[in-house]
């Protein structure tokens, strides 16, 4: 059972389609006193998610035994073999012998269960080569984690946690699960295109952005991958306008947002791509149709229409037209409470002849098109933005039309006061009463602290089991800053109930702390100790009207030396339990030792303001370049964000 060391258990989590069938298979052994007693096997030709399926059992069976399980061909099999054998995706042999048959599940659903001298472990593994689903990977990892008590608690190999046994042995199991969460995705920040702008940026100067980039880089990707992040189908959208002005403003001017002057172009010159556009001309809306109407034109269908408005909370049109579709009187954002949340990038300034809420003429907007696309694609689907000037839901509009799904960009402070969580809740339900889908397009990681101890996770999962509770079918936060030794439990938390989305969290934190054997208990009085600080942060209203720069530079002030001091204590009495730890339970230890210690430096560089000046900025940098490649924490997004916020040089 998850977080308990029992074999042959199963754990019975509510996430869609679940069935426990009992069988009447004997126990079977995978591993007997430290030997190989199985065979993996795949089909001929198994897919890339499949392969690495068979490679992921392999290796994890191989940490906690020392057997190394031969991976077969079914078609290599010889004819009289009597070993057990642990069937990989579907093949003749999962379906012809044990009638399996994945092909007709839903997406992304797996199985595992016990035959006749057969361990399978198949799932859904449908898409193209764009979107292949991976239900077969998701079977393993199930089985690791809920079988054999194997855990990730963060990125890279101090993160993987793998109980020891010589003989691993499997008793009857019938699991099936379908995610209800059908999107799952926390983006990242050390892939291949934020090297490229860490690099404009000068990073090479301070950090390797080669060998040990990669690294990080792949255990991040590896770390998601485990926790099942992923997708039973594609949802594209994002920004859909950055590139129109450059492409339209000569042939089609009129399709962008008047400004107060008159004049149809961005509110700033030097930022075209967070033009706004006049989301009432119907110009537009033929601009925006047209490939879609093409492609369902040719027989395409379930096609998605992306209206999501470009960045920002300034430059929207004043047109008579568009300000007819506002609401009167209108919802003003400024009289709930506020979160820094983004939509600032372009400037402070608010348009003042606007009322502040433009929900209303966005909804007909996005009830315009839904309508239009639907006409040409009877499955066509429409994502679009609840953010910033348009965030809360209309109050004029009666319906948005069905086939919708907005994108919520609220829930975006942690810690947070309760009035914060209440309007959260509240405009969540009205989009949706409103008819239309609404999925979390959460800012929040990336406002959950800034390289100091900063844990949230019962606010997280609150948060996250209203939403489930109420209708959510995907999530994309943005983003996860990699504050591993930081953040680390409500990482883990979050990750954890993308999928099992009825577990208990504080299951779940009893998970993370188990790897750390006996300083367990310590580990857990600190993170505690933490999040308790950083609730009552939530709850000082200084401290949340603050923006991030200001923040940055009050580290001094939140994290004084008294506080720093009182956390180290509490780690100190894990020390004399390092010597019945084991290598990997002492490395876990050491990354929160050295979380503090980076938080203790960057507090006295922050004395003077700066990150990178003096030789409290030099003891600092050369602590980021040691600790670079352990994941304590990504130092790479780290200074660029310190660059950003004019507190590194």
């Amino acid at each position: 059972m998850a977080g308990r060391d029992v074999i042959g258990l199963v754990l019975l989590f509510s996430v869609g389609l679940f069935t426990n069938l009992s069988t009447a298979a004997e126990s079977l052994i995978l591993v007997r006193d430290g030997r190989p007693a199985s065979l993996i096997v795949t089909n001929g030709r198994p897919s890339l998610g499949q392969q690495i399926a068979a490679a992921e059992l392999q290796e994890h069976l191989r940490i906690m035994s020392g057997a190394t399980l031969p991976i077969v061909k079914e078609s290599d099999l010889p004819a009289d073999s009597s070993q057990t054998l642990i069937l990989i995706g579907q093949g003749n042999l999962t379906s012809k012998v044990h009638g399996v048959v994945t092909k007709h599940l839903e997406p992304e659903t797996f199985i595992v269960r016990t035959s006749a001298n057969a361990l399978i472990l198949a799932g859904e593994d449908g898409g193209n080569s764009r979107d292949q689903r991976t239900g077969t990977l998701w079977a393993v990892y199930d089985f690791l984690q809920d079988q054999l008590g194997c855990r990730w608690i963060w990125p890279g190999e101090t993160g993987r946690y793998v109980p020891r046994r010589e003989t691993i042995r499997v008793s009857d199991l019938n699991v099936v699960e379908t995610p209800q969460i059908k999107v799952r995705s926390i983006r990242l920040l050390a892939q291949d295109k934020h090297r490229v702008g860490y690099e404009k940026e000068g990073l090479g100067r301070w950090l390797d952005l080669g060998k040990t980039y990669d690294q990080i880089s792949e255990d991040e990707r590896v770390w998601t991958r485990r926790m099942r992040m992923g997708r039973s189908f594609r949802l594209s959208y994002g920004h859909a306008f950055t590139d129109w002005w450059e492409t339209y403003h000569r042939s089609d001017p009129d399709v962008f947002a008047m400004q107060p002057d008159g004049k149809r172009r961005p509110r700033k010159t030097k930022q075209p791509d967070f033009v706004k556009m006049c989301v009432s001309n119907p110009r537009l809306w033929e601009l925006q149709l047209d490939p879609l109407e093409k492609a369902a034109a040719k027989g395409s269908r379930g096609l998605w229409l992306n209206a999501c408005e470009n960045d920002g909370s300034g430059g929207f049109c004043v047109c008579s037209r568009c300000r007819a579709w506002d609401a009167t009187p209108n919802a003003r954002l400024d009289a709930l409470p506020q979160v820094e949340d983004g939509s600032e990038i372009d400037g402070p300034e608010i348009d003042r002849v606007l009322p502040e809420s433009l929900s209303d003429r966005y909804g007909r907007w996005f009830n315009e098109l839904a309508v239009r696309a639907k006409a040409a694609d009877p499955e066509a689907r429409l994502v679009a933005y609840a953010y910033g000037r348009y965030r809360a839901p209309p109050t004029k509009l009666q319906h948005i039309e069905p086939n919708v799904w907005i994108g919520y960009i609220g829930f975006n402070a942690y810690p947070r006061p309760e009035a914060y969580r209440k309007m959260s809740t509240e405009e969540w339900f009205g989009w949706s009463r409103l008819g239309s889908t609404v999925f979390l397009r959460s800012n929040s990681l990336f406002y959950l602290g800034e390289g100091a101890p900063y844990v949230a996770s019962q606010q997280v999962a609150e948060d996250l089991r209203f939403q489930i509770d109420n209708g959510l079918r995907a999530t994309d936060y943005d983003a996860l800053q990699g504050y591993w030794a930081a953040t680390g439990p409500t990482y883990y938390v979050l990750a954890r109930m993308l999928w099992d989305t009825q577990a208990d969290v504080d299951r779940l934190l009893d998970e993370f702390y188990e790897s750390f054997g006996p300083m367990k208990q310590v580990v857990k009085e600190y993170y505690d100790g933490w999040e308790t600080r950083t609730v009552a942060l939530g709850n000082n209203e200084k401290f949340f009207q603050l923006k991030r720069a200001e923040r940055i530079r009050a580290y001094p002030l939140i994290y004084s030396q008294s506080l720093l001091d009182g956390a180290a204590a509490v780690l100190a009495r894990g020390t004399p339990l390092l010597a019945s730890a084991t290598e990997a339970q002492r490395e876990r230890f050491e990354n929160v030792r050295l979380g503090l210690e980076h938080a203790r430096l960057m507090v006295a560089a922050l004395e003077d303001g700066k990150t990178s000046t003096g030789p409290a900025g030099e003891k600092l940098m050369q602590f980021r370049r040691r600790i670079a490649d352990r994941n304590v924490l990504n130092v790479y997004w780290t200074i660029s964000k310190e660059m950003r916020y004019r507190v590194f040089d």
